[in-house]
């Protein structure tokens, strides 16, 4: 009889533990933004990540994001946005954008996560990362011809504006659906964000 109570009282504690785990309090776990942001992805449930190449956290968040992803739900579209609190940030912004004018995010964006992070790479100029370009395939004349390009400036222009929305106070920032946010402090951790993020997808969802 001792063993049955104690075995009842166990699984009672794990479900009511588990129970809290998948009930996330706004303003504790998450935020709520007074005014949405509008979205860009049509009918599909928009989960934005805003980083920075040179954040420390964005690195070790990096590979947490490649996992969820392998899983997300069909009804998700993924947007990396680069974000650009002071000019400080905005070489890490152009970086990105330049991969994006020339179709190599997908192969080079963790690869340049590695050279800042791993490798120590100096950028001090537009030189430098076309050097490292070139270095890892890319077209040289596209890579330069992408720094001077308007479709690179408007979207750097965009994410000056779209950073101060959000009311983020740092990278990395998950926001799901121009509605919630979740960073590693009010998530309590990396591992715990994307347990966050499907919550509110979900809540979403409904």
């Amino acid at each position: 009889m001792k063993k049955i109570i104690i075995f009842i009282g166990f699984f009672v504690f794990f479900v009511n533990t588990n129970y809290s785990l998948a009930n996330y309090v706004e303003g504790e776990h998450y935020v709520v933004l007074d005014k949405p942001v509008k979205t860009e992805t049509g009918d599909k449930i928009e989960v934005r990540e805003l980083f920075w190449y040179y954040c420390p956290h964005c690195f070790a968040l990096e590979p947490r994001v490649n996992l969820w992803l392998q899983s997300k739900p069909e009804n998700i579209e993924f947007i990396r946005q680069p974000a650009v609190f002071s000019e400080r940030w905005v070489n890490g912004a152009i970086f990105y954008y330049v991969l994006e004018e020339i179709g190599e995010v997908d192969r080079l964006h963790e690869k340049l996560l590695d050279a800042i992070h791993l490798h120590k790479t100096p950028f001090i100029d537009q030189d430098d990362f076309v050097d490292w370009l070139v270095e890892h395939g890319a077209d040289e004349k596209k890579a330069n011809d992408a720094f001077k390009s308007y479709t690179v400036r408007v979207k750097l222009n965009k994410s000056k504006v779209n950073t101060s929305k959000y009311k983020s106070n740092g990278v990395p920032t998950i926001i799901v659906n121009g509605k919630y946010w979740v960073d590693s402090k009010y998530a309590g951790s990396n591992s715990e964000i994307f347990k966050i993020v499907d919550f509110l997808i979900q809540k979403e969802s409904q």
